[in-house]
């Protein structure tokens, strides 16, 4: 069963930081960061039944980045929310 996706505004402001900050270290590192991001969407929304972290936001880390994705399925739209991507260097206190 695949889902649709759409990225809620956090998640699309936390992707673009992610990818200033990246872009400012190396092209290649960004689009390192950016295959890893475009995997790990496509796994979530191939199966996206991972680990529940908080009522019905679920996580999902990035291979070889300090990043998780959380999301909400809807099962009736068959739509995932990408809620935030967030960086985990941050202060845990901010977790969405």
């Amino acid at each position: 069963m695949v889902f649709n996706f759409k990225f809620l505004s956090i998640a699309e402001e936390n992707i673009e930081e992610a990818t200033e900050y990246y872009a400012n270290i190396s092209l290649k590192v960004l689009k390192s960061f950016n295959k890893q991001l475009d995997l790990s969407i496509s796994r979530i929304v191939t199966n996206p039944y991972f680990q529940k972290k908080y009522r019905d936001i679920r996580a999902f880390p990035l291979k070889k980045f300090p990043y998780i994705i959380f999301y909400e399925i809807n099962e009736e739209e068959k739509m995932i929310y990408i809620v935030s991507v967030f960086c985990t260097h941050q202060n845990p206190e901010k977790y969405p």
